[in-house]
């Protein structure tokens, strides 16, 4: 795989529990699978309470959730008055992933499979949105389960050392 920039920033209370690698593993993977290795992306590990948060300010749901995935080009009405100089980073600039790494916790045990496994299959779900995946329709979702499924699988034991259990998503 081609050397991508992946941005990983870890809440302090969560750095003895979450390992870079898993995070960093899961996004190279997902770029990868979709045929965008020259971008980057940017993955937060945040408490609950922060995501619960952005997503009530940016989705007006003010719930829990897993992830959250901001892509830089998402529907900006001024992507035709940027400068070409821009452009160029902009494009190679995907987007941003917010975990709420308690809630990944939870769904991990109630889900019985490692806490790895959860926040890698949470870091290939958040990076198909950005690149333009969605489940908002079964024809959507199938397609999105279908390549999710593909990513994950193809990640290798070197990927995940501590994976104890392999998911079935």
């Amino acid at each position: 795989m081609t050397n991508v920039q992946i941005h990983i920033q870890i809440d302090e209370l969560f750095h003895a529990c979450v390992e870079e690698a898993w995070l960093a593993a899961a996004a190279q993977a997902t770029l990868h699978a979709c045929g965008r290795d020259g971008q980057a992306l940017s993955v937060l590990v945040v408490d609950d309470d922060e995501l619960r948060r952005f997503n009530r300010i940016y989705r007006q749901q003010d719930t829990a959730t897993d992830v959250l995935s901001f892509a830089v080009q998402e529907g900006s009405p001024l992507s035709q008055e940027i400068p070409e100089a821009l452009t160029a980073e902009l494009d190679a600039e995907l987007g941003d992933l917010m975990l709420a790494f308690p809630y990944a916790s939870r769904q991990s045990e109630r889900y019985g499979h490692s806490l790895a496994a959860e926040l890698q299959l949470l870091v290939v779900h958040g990076t198909l949105h950005l690149i333009g995946y969605d489940h908002d329709t079964p024809a959507r979702q199938e397609e999105m389960w279908r390549k999710q499924s593909e990513i994950l699988n193809s990640l290798t034991a070197e990927d995940l050392s501590p994976r104890l259990t392999t998911p079935d998503w």
